[in-house]
C-alpha cells in the first residue's frame, strides 16, 4: 500500500514539474517577444519626400552607331525632329570612326529623332550614321528628411501605385548618379530613370521602412 502511494506521489510530482517547466518556457517566450517589440518601438521611423517628379514620354533612351564613319575627331551629337532638348558626345577610334556615344541630355520628342554629328570642327572622310529609340524617362529629386540611414536596396519605386510584383529598387542602375549603397539623412538623390514600359504614367510612389509617399508626374 505504501509503495503504491509513493509511486503515485512521484508521478504527480513529475507531472507538476513538467507543467511548471512548460509554464516557465512560455513566460520566457512572451518576455522575449515583448522585449523585441519594445526594441522595435524605440527605433526612429524613416522620413523622406519626393521634391519634384517629371515624366518625359519621348526621351531619347538610346543612340546606336550604325556606321562608324572615318576622319572624325571627338565631338558632339545633335538631333532633328519634332521636339527638342537632346545633346550627346562621342569619341573616336584610331581611324576617326565614331566609337562610343554618351547621351548628356535626353530631350523630349514625339518620335525618334534623327541623330547626326555637329559639323563644327569636323572633316570626315566617310559619314557616320545613327539610330535612336525614345520612351519614358523620369527625373525626380528625393530627399531623406529623417535621421535614419536607408540602404538603397530597401527603398522601392512604384508607378501609378503598382503592385507588389512590379517595384523598382532604388539601388539599381536606374540611379546612375548614386555613388554609395545608402541614402543618408539630409541627402537628396537625383533620380534618373528610364522606364521602358508602354504606359503613360501619372504618379510616382516611394516606399521604405513602412512609409510611403507619392507625387504627381509633371
Amino acid at each position: 500500500m505504501g509503495a503504491s502511494v509513493g509511486v503515485g506521489a512521484l508521478v504527480v510530482g513529475t507531472s507538476l514539474l513538467l507543467i511548471f517547466a512548460l509554464a516557465v518556457q512560455t513566460l520566457d517566450n512572451r518576455l522575449d517577444t515583448s522585449l523585441e517589440i519594445i526594441d522595435d518601438a524605440g527605433d526612429p521611423l524613416p522620413s523622406f519626400q519626393i521634391e519634384d517628379a517629371t515624366l518625359w514620354e519621348g526621351a531619347v533612351l538610346s543612340v546606336t552607331v550604325n556606321s562608324n564613319g572615318s576622319g572624325y575627331v571627338d565631338g558632339n551629337l545633335i538631333a532633328t525632329g519634332t521636339g527638342s532638348g537632346f545633346s550627346g558626345t562621342f569619341t573616336v577610334d584610331a581611324a576617326g570612326g565614331i566609337d562610343t556615344v554618351t547621351i548628356t541630355s535626353r530631350g523630349n520628342y514625339s518620335s525618334p529623332p534623327t541623330i547626326t554629328v555637329d559639323a563644327s570642327g569636323q572633316s570626315p572622310t566617310s559619314t557616320a550614321t545613327f539610330s535612336s529609340t525614345t520612351g519614358n524617362h523620369i527625373y525626380a529629386n528625393l530627399t531623406n528628411m529623417g535621421s535614419v540611414t536607408l540602404p538603397l536596396r530597401e527603398v522601392w519605386l512604384f508607378l501609378d501605385g503598382g503592385t507588389a510584383e512590379d517595384p523598382t529598387n532604388l539601388g539599381s542602375a536606374y540611379t546612375p548618379s548614386i555613388g554609395s549603397t545608402n541614402w543618408y539623412p539630409g541627402e537628396t538623390i537625383a533620380l534618373d530613370w528610364s522606364e521602358d514600359g508602354p504606359t503613360s504614367y501619372e504618379r510616382i510612389s516611394l516606399t521604405a521602412g513602412g512609409l510611403s509617399v507619392a507625387h504627381t508626374l509633371a
